[in-house]
């Protein structure tokens, strides 16, 4: 009986923790808007304003998570935040140029969606609840990129010359928000497999929600986290840090699961998935690579001169 009811107290400690956590990101976005408002009052090129956004941008969606890793660590062994901030200053800077890059390429072959779906167009003519209507519009659009990520984030375990940079992150043994950095040209490959079928396809236009825009905003530091906080059985519907774990997991049965970054119904669909059991959160890493801890290191880890024939022993030696 008491021990029924210290699980009980535990689980609803969790809740509110959890509810806090959502709380102070949505705060957190908050003041970064503030400070993203200054921004755009000072007399700087634009190159520089665009650059220090993204910094800020990073920064405040990191320092909530920061937080709950600090105060309650899954994984007290390796929760240390080293050789994380150098690789995301040099990630975020090379982000901005191929955003740039996948703007004009839009821009130059005139690339317009096949669906457009404007919340304002909808609202007016539909008879959901506008909020409800706003929810599923985010939900959709999150769902879309959910699919075309799912099957890039595939391709990256399964085509050795894309796993050859995806490795670098699946390198990193002490895994959280911070240290959850990737290779600099994965972004470059992102956008043939993600940006530009998404751009062909749909445009989705819905306005921001509290919390929920917030949340999702920080969703690629939070899926990470090294935190006991997590979405408990709601993972069921969205992936949580505890279902991302699985995917970096050492353990050979947990090798190739969950591979969606946001809805596990992708991985249900395409029979990838493994929901985590209560406090399964495994150790992380590679044998066969250390993390790296140098600038050369980082940049100079892929080997995309590897013989396919090597493809099996990455299978059993990866996932996201």
């Amino acid at each position: 009986m008491k021990k029924m009811f210290r699980l009980e107290v535990k689980y609803i400690f969790y809740f509110l923790a959890i509810i806090g956590l959502l709380l102070l990101i949505e705060l957190s976005q908050l003041t970064e808007t503030y400070f993203a408002n200054i921004l755009t009052t000072l007399t700087i090129p634009a190159f520089l304003k665009d650059n220090l956004s993204g910094y800020l941008s990073f920064t405040f969606v990191v320092l909530p998570l920061f937080l709950a890793e600090t105060l309650l660590p899954n994984d007290e062994t390796s929760k240390d935040h080293k050789n994380g901030l150098l690789f995301w200053i040099i990630s975020i800077q090379c982000n901005y140029f191929i955003s740039l890059l996948s703007i004009e390429i839009v821009n130059y072959f005139n690339i317009t969606p096949i669906l457009n779906l404007s919340f304002s167009a909808i609202s007016a003519k539909s008879f959901v609840n506008p909020l409800l209507l706003n929810v599923l519009l985010v939900v959709l659009t999150l769902l879309v990129f959910d699919f075309f990520y799912y099957w890039y984030h595939r391709t990256q375990h399964t085509v050795s010359f894309f796993w050859e940079f995806h490795k670098t992150h699946h390198s990193i043994k002490n895994l959280n928000a911070v240290v959850s950095y990737h290779h600099v040209l994965e972004e470059l490959f992102r956008v043939p497999f993600i940006t530009l079928p998404l751009a062909i396809l749909i445009h989705i236009d819905a306005p921001k929600l509290a919390i929920l825009s917030s949340f999702y905003a920080a969703y690629g530091q939070f899926i990470h986290m090294n935190s006991k906080l997590s979405l408990g059985p709601l993972r069921y519907f969205f992936a949580d840090n505890y279902y991302h774990r699985i995917h970096h997991s050492v353990e050979d049965h947990h090798h190739n699961k969950n591979y969606a970054a946001f809805f596990p119904v992708w991985d249900m669909l395409f029979r990838t998935v493994h929901f985590p059991k209560n406090n399964e959160f495994p150790k992380v890493g590679l044998d066969d690579m250390e993390q790296p801890k140098t600038l050369k290191e980082y940049f100079f880890s892929p080997n995309i001169f590897r013989k396919k024939q090597q493809l099996p022993s990455i299978k059993n030696s990866k996932q996201q």
